[in-house]
């Protein structure tokens, strides 16, 4: 009996010894290899679909460089992320995206870091109780094609965006057709000289550019056509545009370029630059061509008092603001792949949108509201007193309001038989000289032959009859829709299918807002991520939506009840002990039969 209870113990210590030498073996293992087991609910760290799609179909070679050194040991999970990110495309993408970890503990790599631009950041490090500070490397370029390598700071704190960036960036320059995107944006007026100045939108600008590299143009205006290869075009907050600007960027849509309007009747000058009582909304220029599609962007504002965004009054003290209103996922779109998996949206003093479904419909026309507030919306005629923090619904028509519609399908010309905005008619088309804007000429006195006949045409001579205008109701449709201008101008169009999206705010695109957003200093902006998906979309690149929404999309932790904090406690506390006497339950009983 002694010798079989020997065994016994003998049999259990050596079972004991091999499980903890395994766990042993398995930890240093798994420390050292590249293997990731995803648990996300998202699959954060499993490359996406779109950039399997993206990599797998890659021709031209991509080379990624990794300047990591003398950093911290904090960070080496995520250097153990970066490293598994980068072997996983590089498979992915059959060895066309090559890695390198350039070694910095030589002097040329100092001088490889310097000639692409990599920074050196200065680490806090601790030893005991000293604090001190130390310079490292914790960078990533890409290099692809002829285009300046594009340099990713501090990727440690990019982590959860690193995959986007990277692949858009691959994505943006392996495209054999890159398309243009233009943006027109209202800028601030410099009283000291020099017109107009950089601002508002500088930092999304750079967005642009950052994104879409040389394809991106920030200086386009209204004052001519729009050039031939822009794809996509960007109107950042109109201000009083002229009919000329109006019909040049509606001869845009109609050619089948894709439009984003985002309109913004009080900004943030607006409101808080001036007298609460003196504040006056702005006018885009916009509102007789919109309403002819069927789109009023109301006066005033728009509030929500059930899901208001807000900000710190102090340290202790944060005030719900209704008039920045937060955009919440259950009144999204979530068919469009443009709001699927976009986070609540804050907009900062929108404005309300009212779609006239009848006029879309009678056009052949689809108009989708993508985004409007809970029932808890309200919308507000004036802007007088919005700088008042402190206001009650009581009393207020609250309901979901429109903030965000996509219009698409034919549009007919807002100017179907009429002239060419600026330019004078010619006589005999309908206006004559001294004619008011609207009204027929006056016929010729009797027996006086019209101007363009020949001296010696008879008196009588019937008038040639006026060109009527393609896709006129009487007229001949012509060559698509089109028909030329006078002189040397471009080809004029009277009908086209559209795809353009009307937003009720541009405040989001500011650039101190946009500055928090890359700062992450405020989560609920997401405007900009938005409005590039947007562009994305309307440019062709699907593939890149999903990766942008898990980039911007943040991991908030939910909040829970006492009960269930009460509940989540106690199993921490006895659900292992338990176990452990569970199992020493099952080896005695096993043991005894």
């Amino acid at each position: 009996m002694q010798g079989r209870n020997f065994r016994v113990r003998s049999l259990s210590w050596t079972s004991s010894l091999l499980l903890l030498l395994v766990l042993v073996l398995l930890n240093a293992v798994s420390a050292r290899s590249a293997t990731r087991i995803d648990l996300t609910e998202e699959g954060l760290y499993t490359l996406a679909d779109g950039s399997r799609s993206i990599l797998s179909g890659l021709e031209d070679p991509a080379s990624i460089k990794v300047f990591w050194a003398d950093v911290p040991s904090r960070y080496d999970h995520a250097k153990r992320y970066v490293a598994a990110l980068l072997d996983e495309m590089a498979e992915v993408s059959g060895g066309r995206v090559k890695t390198t970890w350039v070694d910095m503990s030589e002097e040329s790599g100092e001088e490889e870091a310097s000639e692409l631009g990599v920074q050196q950041f200065i680490f806090q490090v601790t030893h005991g109780k000293e604090v001190r500070q130390a310079k490292g490397y914790m960078s990533l370029v890409i290099e692809m094609g002829e285009e300046k390598p594009k340099v990713l700071h501090a990727i440690a704190g990019i982590q959860d965006q690193l995959e986007y960036e990277i692949v858009a960036t691959i994505f943006q320059r392996s495209r054999l057709s890159k398309p243009v995107i233009g943006m027109v944006s209202n800028k601030p007026f410099n009283p000291f000289g020099g017109g107009r100045q950089p601002g508002n939108f500088t930092e999304f600008e750079a967005l642009l550019h950052q994104t879409f590299g040389s394809s991106a143009r920030t200086y386009i205006n209204l004052d001519a056509p729009v050039p031939d290869d822009v794809d996509v075009l960007v109107l950042a907050r109109p201000r009083n545009l002229t009919e000329e600007q109006v019909y040049r960027f509606e001869q845009f849509l109609l050619r089948g370029g894709r439009g984003i309007v985002l309109e913004d009747p009080a900004d943030l000058e607006n409101v808080l630059g001036r007298a609460a009582a003196q504040a006056e909304p702005y006018t885009s220029g916009l509102a007789d061509w919109l309403g002819h599609l069927g789109v009023t962007v109301e006066r005033g504002a728009v509030g929500d008092f059930r899901f208001p965004s807000g900000f710190p009054r102090s340290r202790s003290e944060f005030v719900r603001y209704p008039y920045w209103p937060q955009v919440q996922r259950e009144f999204m779109a979530r068919d469009n792949v443009v709001m699927r998996n976009l986070p609540p949206m804050t907009l900062y003093w929108p404005a309300a949108l009212s779609v006239d479904q009848a006029k879309q419909e009678a056009a052949g026309r689809t108009a989708s509201v993508l985004a409007t507030t809970s029932a808890g919306g309200y919308r507000r005629g004036d802007l007088t007193g919005l700088g008042k923090a402190e206001e009650s619904p009581d009393g207020k028509l609250l309901e979901e309001v429109p903030l965000i519609v996509l219009l698409e399908g034919p549009l007919k010309s807002f100017w179907l038989g009429k002239p060419v905005p600026g330019q004078t008619p010619p006589a005999g088309d309908g206006e004559g000289e001294g004619a008011l804007p609207g009204m027929p000429a006056l016929p010729a006195p009797p027996g006086d032959a019209p101007k363009d006949a020949p001296k010696d045409a008879p008196k009588d001579a019937p008038k040639e009859a006026p060109k009527k205008a393609a896709g006129s109701p009487d007229g001949d449709d012509g060559d698509e829709g089109a028909d030329a201008e006078e002189g040397d101008g471009p080809a004029r169009l009277e009908t086209g299918d559209i795809r353009l999206l009307v937003v009720g705010d541009a405040d989001f695109l500011d650039d101190r807002l946009v500055r928090a957003w890359v700062t992450r200093a405020v989560n609920g902006n997401v405007g900009p991520a938005f409005v590039l998906g947007a562009v994305e979309w309307m440019s062709g690149s699907d593939e890149l939506l999903a990766l942008r929404a898990r980039a911007t999309n943040p991991r908030n932790l939910e909040e829970i009840d006492e009960s269930t904090q009460d509940l989540v406690k106690h199993v921490n506390l006895w659900a292992i002990p338990l176990l452990v006497i569970l199992a020493g339950m099952t080896m005695f009983f096993v043991r005894r039969t």
